[in-house]
């Protein structure tokens, strides 16, 4: 279902990212401002360098106080794909990464959007929901539709 299905056709384009110099204490405000459960940490440049989840959230507040640094608890990095590659390679980096988040990157590297499983699960259902011959997106409608 994943091939030739460009990212931008299923990326999440709307969360909150994190930043390096954040302290815990702001990324939990965030935290409790949205429903996102895995957080993108970029640069100043807005580039993906890694990404901060819940649990990892939580225990940071609990282990290092309100005052620590993104930049010391972040996870790993966050696998990138191009923002002209096809959901199939963000799915398997996801899969072979055991990443919570897929970064799309410009062609300048700065994050544009997300896939996560839930993105991938959204795709799929409505996939399976769309009429026979049609695909999600404006490129998969009929010519003069």
């Amino acid at each position: 279902m994943s091939r030739g299905v460009p990212v931008t056709a299923a990326m999440m384009t709307q969360y909150a990212t994190l930043t390096l110099d954040e302290h815990i204490d702001a990324a939990v405000e965030t935290l409790l401002r949205t429903s996102q459960g895995e957080f993108p940490v970029i640069d100043g440049m807005s580039r993906p360098v890694g990404v901060l989840g819940r649990n990892d959230l939580i225990r940071a507040l609990k282990e290092r106080g309100p005052n620590a640094r993104v930049a010391d608890t972040k996870s790993g990095p966050i696998p990138t794909v191009s923002h002209r590659a096809c959901l199939d390679e963000a799915f398997r980096l996801l899969q072979e990464k055991s990443s919570p988040a897929v970064g799309v990157v410009n062609a300048a590297g700065r994050l544009i959007g997300l896939i996560t499983s839930e993105t991938v699960g959204e795709m799929m259902m409505v996939h399976q929901a769309m009429p026979k011959g049609l695909r999600p997106g404006p490129w998969g409608q009929p010519a003069g539709a």
